[in-house]
């Protein structure tokens, strides 16, 4: 590149959010786009590239001890341009290992060895002997030191067996609930990434923080004993073998019906009539193009299924299963929630096709998202159950559509299906204002050491200031992103960058060009506030005055951040009417006066509302003598 071109390109990159000194464009992601792997209008770049892997993978699992067995051959693509001297492989379970790092407190009964590999292969070549010497196991990675290094467009293929125990409790994002009832997540020796802004993700997984995964290719087969069930990722290859007849005519008819179907409850659990074979059964499942690959497994969950028409004009359905604890409350609500979600998003909201044909709901602990499966716990209240289910369906689209590394940017997945579902929610319970409690909790912390900017690694936050982050923070940030831009603006741009990036790596930088190619407003100045600075929103009443017909009202912009102008004013018969205004009007102002006619006397003054964050309520009301 000559240096001309050069010079442009930095200064262009530099210019990406104007007006702001703070603002640096990361050396990484800036290389990446000299070597036009990404442009500077958020596009892939003519020389983007990808990874990706095909797995196929037999495993046995024993809810009784909890051990899972298995083998895997992994054939590995080489897309990149350059020549891997190494595989770099995750055993996510060592997390569990004695001396492992962990984030939070385990219980002593859930530690154990971590992942014991029984088998290695490289091209067909066995590496057992060579072990210790070709490999590294650190941690959460396991690395193999390649003897003929993977060229440029090649392959490799990796045959793998191991074994763990899972925890004999829920832990974070997997475990086991009740009796016999587990969620399997993490659980094969999985591929890490190797990508155009850093090479290989070499980051230790540690509990908190979350995934980035290439789109691969999976053929997965699950042995367990009689009676249990398995719903996972995938399609079921082998339903109609595995199901009771009866049992199966409920499956399919779950896939064409608009009502809920209850594909079998107590009674079949009781006379165990749900499945032919009685003994043991091997589920078969199959999947393409996607990021992971999770299951889970019972033997006292009662089955719910409905099914939504997503695109009316090709008539395809998405199937949402329920798989639940009998005793969990709100759980049989699970599956129509889901399915209005995907009927709003699909086809009013942001008209953006559902990436798989079904997903299942199944009743563990906490809430953690994976392609086509989601773990969610019982909940207090229906609104809670109402806003888990759709948070985590949401996760469909961000990041598993468009695969964000959620190791660096959690805010962005996190904070856009904290968001986006909300308007749905709205709609399917009038009563409920999930957007005021979201904005009450930012106002908690905003400002504080806790609260920190977006742009912030996510790898670098720890606790609460990670969760703040990650969800609160970002959803607001979001929201006055959509009023600001504007509703059709902002949806729009989402919709852009979805099919721009659908199942590729985008960064932040790429999603802000791509919202600022969809919006006629200059939006960097209010990106860099909100998603780069540390600040905060607090807007004050400086005066107010009447004189005859003419109020007038000074507004002063206490904070950093900039927030729309909501202004009610009463008279003594209560509210007389309201005045909005843009957040524009604090570009590079720090004072706003706002003037309107009324024939009432006007008593008081009151500026703001509850879904527009301000963390000094008290200087908002004016009363005028």
């Amino acid at each position: 590149m000559n240096g001309k071109i050069k010079y442009i390109l930095f200064i262009t990159l530099a210019l990406f959010i104007r007006g702001s000194a703070q603002t640096v464009i990361p050396v990484n992601i800036r290389k990446s786009v000299e070597k036009n792997f990404r442009t500077v209008q958020g596009t892939p770049g003519p020389g983007y590239f990808q990874n990706r892997s095909s797995y196929v993978i037999n495993a046995r699992f024993d809810p009784v001890k909890g051990r899972l067995t298995g083998s895997a051959k992994i054939t590995y693509f080489n897309n990149s341009p350059d020549t891997l001297e190494k595989i770099l492989l995750r055993l996510y379970q060592n997390i569990a290992s004695r001396g492992g790092i962990r984030d939070e407190q385990w219980e002593a009964g859930d530690i154990h060895r971590g992942v014991s590999i029984t088998a290695l292969k490289v091209n067909q070549v066995d590496w057992m002997e060579d072990l210790s010497s070709r490999t590294r196991n650190e941690g959460t990675n396991f690395t193999i030191f390649l003897r003929d290094p993977l060229l440029p467009h090649d392959s490799v293929q990796i045959g793998i067996g191991w074994n763990f125990l899972m925890p004999g409790s829920e832990v974070h994002r997997y475990g086991k609930y009740g009796d016999g009832s587990y969620f399997v997540s993490m659980w094969y020796p999985q591929v890490a990434v190797y990508d155009d802004i850093d090479g290989w993700d070499e980051m230790q997984y540690t509990g908190t923080h979350e995934f980035y995964n290439d789109f691969n290719d999976f053929d997965v087969k699950i042995k367990v004993p009689g009676r249990f069930m398995v719903w996972a990722t995938g399609e079921w290859m082998n339903a109609r073998k595995i199901l009771h007849p009866e049992i199966y005519k409920r499956w399919e008819k779950a896939a064409i019906s608009d009502g809920i179907t209850h594909i079998f409850g107590e009674e079949k659990l009781n006379n165990n009539s749900y499945l032919s074979n009685k003994g043991s059964n091997t589920f078969h499942f199959t999947a393409r193009n996607i990021p992971d690959f999770a299951f889970g497994i019972s033997d006292t969950y009662v089955w719910d299924a409905c099914s939504i028409l997503a695109d009316s004009s090709q008539s395809r359905r998405i199937v949402v299963h329920a798989a639940y604890d009998k005793e969990s409350r709100y759980f049989d609500s699970v599956a129509a929630y889901g399915c209005e979600l995907i009927k709003h998003f699909c086809l009013h909201s942001y008209r953006v096709a559902f990436p798989y044909d079904h997903i299942t709901v199944f009743n563990g602990g906490g809430g953690m998202e994976y392609p086509m499966i989601v773990n969610n716990g019982s909940t207090f209240s229906r609104d809670a159950t109402l806003f888990l289910t759709m948070h985590e369906i949401a996760h469909s689209y961000f990041p598993f559509l468009t695969g964000i590394n959620e190791r660096k940017y959690s805010w962005m997945d996190e904070g856009l299906t904290t968001y986006l579902p909300i308007e749905t929610e709205k709609a399917m319970r009038s009563d409920y204002y999930p957007l005021s409690g979201i904005v009450r909790n930012y106002q908690y912390l905003a400002g504080t050491e806790s609260d920190i900017p977006l742009f912030v690694p996510a790898y670098q936050t720890r606790e609460k200031s990670y969760q703040y982050y990650s969800y609160i923070r970002s959803s607001v940030a979001f929201h006055m992103l959509e009023l600001y831009m504007g509703r059709e603006d902002f949806r729009k741009g989402i919709r852009e960058f979805i099919q721009i990036w659908q199942n590729k790596h985008p960064t932040p930088y790429d999603f802000f060009a791509v919202l600022k190619n969809s919006s006629t407003k200059d939006l960097y100045w209010f990106i860099d506030q909100w998603f780069f600075q540390q600040g905060y929103p607090d807007l004050a009443i400086e005066d107010v005055k009447q004189e005859h017909d003419l109020i007038t009202v000074e507004i002063r912009n206490e904070g950093t951040f900039a927030v729309p102008v909501v202004l009610y004013f009463y008279s003594d018969e209560g509210l007389d009417f309201e005045l909005r205004e843009s957040a524009e009007v604090w570009k590079g102002a720090d004072r706003y006066v706002i003037s309107h006619r009324d024939e009432k006397k006007i008593v008081e003054v009151r500026l703001g509302d509850h879904e527009i964050p301000d963390i000094t309520p008290e200087n908002n009301i004016f009363k005028i003598e």
